[in-house]
């Protein structure tokens, strides 16, 4: 291929990407589906999970620009110690997309480790598997782990096809959405679990009770 070619289809790719972003951009007025239950009533207590509440500093919430959040911590029943804070951050407007562990812990100070960030996969038992991310995250002598997934609300094939294009993933409209979305942010110490054994029990017990809550028209993803 010669590069006069080569650059006409990097143009085309290019053009497509900038179109098909247009367009979404001019859907983002179209629907914005609600939770069909307050996140307050996820339980307290799950299979193996026991639940408290904890407080939010209010300067914490604004920034986080959410429209609901849900801010609590879990202990495993059979295993007491093991700790995990769980952070839910739903947003009619899709601005929670601009505050995930890539962008908010680095700001904090804290390192990205790789080779304790990892993909996990979580049965489901005869639905889709769950997909998170298991992030890590070090400041000086402490290490913490991260699972992360989230769900855009009202995407639809072409809006999952285009979000995927980098000349989209990488824009302002990749960081938002046409729709609402929720993330879910699961932090514990970097010596508790370190084969994710715990978070993907978590995560699954987790999904199972978010699912009458969460608008049943959406796309996950796990990559922050």
């Amino acid at each position: 291929m010669t590069p006069i070619m080569r650059c006409a289809l990097c143009a085309s790719f290019l053009g497509f990407g900038l179109v098909a972003q247009a367009g979404l951009e001019r859907l983002n007025d179209t629907e914005r589906p609600l939770l069909r239950r307050p996140l307050a009533t996820l339980p307290l207590e799950l299979e193996n999970w026991v639940g408290v509440d904890k407080p939010v500093d209010p300067d914490i919430v604004e920034r986080a620009q959410t429209t609901e959040y849900l801010n609590r911590v879990y202990e495993n029943r059979r295993h007491p110690g093991v700790k995990f804070s769980l952070w839910i951050n739903y947003s009619v407007y899709g601005t929670n997309l601009r505050h995930t562990p890539e962008i908010c812990l680095p700001s904090g100070g804290w390192e990205k480790i790789e080779s304790q960030t990892k993909v996990v996969r979580v049965p489901m038992g005869g639905g889709e598997d769950l997909t998170l991310s298991r992030l890590g995250y070090g400041q000086g002598d402490l290490v913490k782990h991260v699972g992360f997934w989230y769900y855009i609300f009202g995407e639809g094939r072409l809006e999952n096809m285009v979000r995927r294009l980098p000349i989209t993933s990488r824009s302002s409209h990749g960081r938002t959405t046409r729709g609402s979305s929720i993330t879910i942010e699961v932090f514990y110490s970097g010596d508790v679990d370190p084969e994710a054994t715990a978070l993907s029990e978590f995560a699954r017990e987790l999904t199972i009770e978010l699912e009458p809550i969460l608008p049943t028209h959406r796309a996950g993803y796990h990559i922050p």
